[in-house]
């Protein structure tokens, strides 16, 4: 079994063995250091292949180029389901990163708080709209919501992205539920 590793003196960072990083793959232990030493990543490395998974998609997916969204209405996505899900750990991390896309770090923690207060956009409202309706009710999905959506402008296939962003995060954010993972501490500051 792999030696387990903690916060020092606090809550363990899964329900999962969190594996030391002397005990791992070099390119792992890789990954863990160019995602910050992230517990999400610490807690994936468990499965060395689902850490390996895990990261090529979401940098195919929130990579800066290739992509039919910007990279804020991706993350805009990522905090909407996120939230609705009640996925701290996703909601913490992508609310920081809205702020950062946005540059308006308030903005982003309305959208997290409460989208009523959010001053969205329309294009941005659909969106919403729409990776709530996912999150949410995925049957009662219907051909309005994607005119609703080409209404503002996006092409099929930026519709199709915008499926698979909040698909994505449901997925995800299922897996940080269920094992429990740890939201990092820097994301409770205000420097985050």
């Amino acid at each position: 079994m792999a030696a387990v590793i903690d916060h020092i003196g606090g809550p363990a960072l899964s329900r999962l063995a969190v594996p030391a990083q002397a005990t791992l793959p070099d390119d792992i232990r890789k990954l863990i250091d160019e995602q910050g030493g992230d517990n999400w990543i610490r807690a994936l490395s468990l499965n060395p292949e689902t850490a390996r998974r895990f990261v090529k998609y979401f940098g195919s997916l929130f990579s800066a180029s290739g992509q039919q969204l910007a990279l804020a209405e991706r993350e805009l996505i990522a905090v909407v389901v996120s939230s609705a899900n009640g996925c701290g750990l996703c909601a913490l991390h992508h609310t920081h990163a809205l702020g950062e896309a946005l540059g308006d770090p308030a903005k982003a923690r309305r959208v997290a708080v409460d989208l009523h207060f959010a001053e969205l956009t329309p294009r941005e409202a659909a969106l919403a709209s729409l990776a709530l309706k996912i999150t949410r009710t995925p049957r009662d999905i219907e051909a309005a919501d994607f005119d609703r959506l080409r209404a503002q402008g996006l092409s099929e296939a930026a519709i199709l992205e915008a499926v698979e962003t909040a698909s994505w995060f449901n997925h995800t954010n299922r897996i940080f539920i269920s094992t429990g993972v740890l939201p990092d501490d820097r994301y409770f500051s205000d420097a985050a």
